[in-house]
């Protein structure tokens, strides 16, 4: 099969239900809630949502339950992603994260992981393998996407693998190590990098180049760091109008990265791209209420660089 995507997202199509509070609660005590809203996310959902308003033509495989609102899945096809792989597996929930926040900004989180828990399980979506260039492999279990990977492999695509945060509770070195081996870009924030260099038995983040072609550290309000065998590339923060809500900001980074990919830009580039994206994210709540079109995100990068 021909690609007709350029980037296939493998991660969690979520809801988020946001709930403020005055200060996070005691155990065996109750208090009020503030403000509530629901929303559409996901690392798989926001990754790919946000990449394809940025005009990456994209392709997104998940597995929601038999509750999936059909306003989210319209959401999604509004921007032109394949949803092919977009599979219901019936007598599940669509994966949920309550996230709970005080005014202090403290923040902790429930999350229910539906038949994403179960995907090893569950059968292969192979259509976004086969249509797509390049395969994000983000949140989700390792003993799939190792399947994945080796599938991606086997028909020569390239891969990033981005675990998220579930680097810390759902991978060993030995499932990391599987997964890194066969990528070509590897991100993480700065905790998940000391975590992969863990496993991995490594110093520095630039040592990992030892297992992919492309590191990327991002660092939040410090910028990010792109090591390659180019050398390393610093690349700045952007300054967002306000920041409303950090949530989501990483994901929004990756699908401006990958704009700049698609676009043939050098890392700096896509990195710079990846910052402004992530700018415009912070401005609101919600990781998709405020994904910027090209242009925008054009805009805001050219402060720091031409295009």
């Amino acid at each position: 099969m021909a690609a007709r995507n350029f980037l296939g997202v493998y991660g969690h199509v979520n809801l988020d239900y946001i709930i403020g509070l005055e200060h996070l609660p005691k155990p065996n005590t109750s208090i009020q809630i503030l403000s509530r809203e629901r929303m559409f996310g996901g690392t798989g959902g926001n990754i790919a949502r946000v990449a394809a308003r940025l005009g990456v033509p994209t392709a997104l495989a998940s597995f929601v339950g038999e509750d999936f609102p059909i306003e989210y899945r319209s959401a999604l096809e509004a921007e032109g992603i394949d949803l092919t792989d977009l599979c219901i597996v019936r007598g599940h929930g669509t994966p949920a994260a309550w996230i709970f926040s005080d005014r202090r900004g403290n923040q902790m989180a429930i999350v229910d992981q539906g038949p994403m828990k179960v995907a090893a399980d569950l059968r292969l979506l192979t259509h976004t393998v086969r249509a797509s260039e390049l395969i994000h492999l983000g949140t989700g279990r390792p003993e799939y996407y190792s399947r994945i990977a080796a599938l991606a492999a086997r028909l020569r695509k390239r891969i990033a693998f981005d675990p998220s945060q579930e680097i810390h509770y759902v991978y060993t070195p030995r499932t990391f190590l599987n997964l890194i081996r066969r990528a070509e870009i590897f991100f993480g924030n700065e905790a998940e990098m000391k975590r992969a260099l863990s496993f991995t038995r490594r110093k520095r983040p630039q040592d990992l180049l030892d297992f992919v072609r492309v590191v990327v550290l991002t660092q939040g309000a410090k910028g990010s760091t792109i090591h390659s065998d180019e050398g390393t590339q610093r690349i700045p923060a952007l300054r967002p109008r306000r920041v409303e809500d950090v949530t989501g900001a990483g994901d929004a980074y990756r699908a401006g990265f990958y704009a700049g990919l698609i676009r043939s830009y050098d890392l700096f580039h896509c990195g710079l791209l990846g910052a402004a994206v992530s700018s415009f994210v912070i401005e609101r709540r919600g990781t998709q209420t405020n994904a910027p079109t090209w242009n925008a995100a054009v805009t805001r990068a050219s402060r720091y660089g031409s295009f």
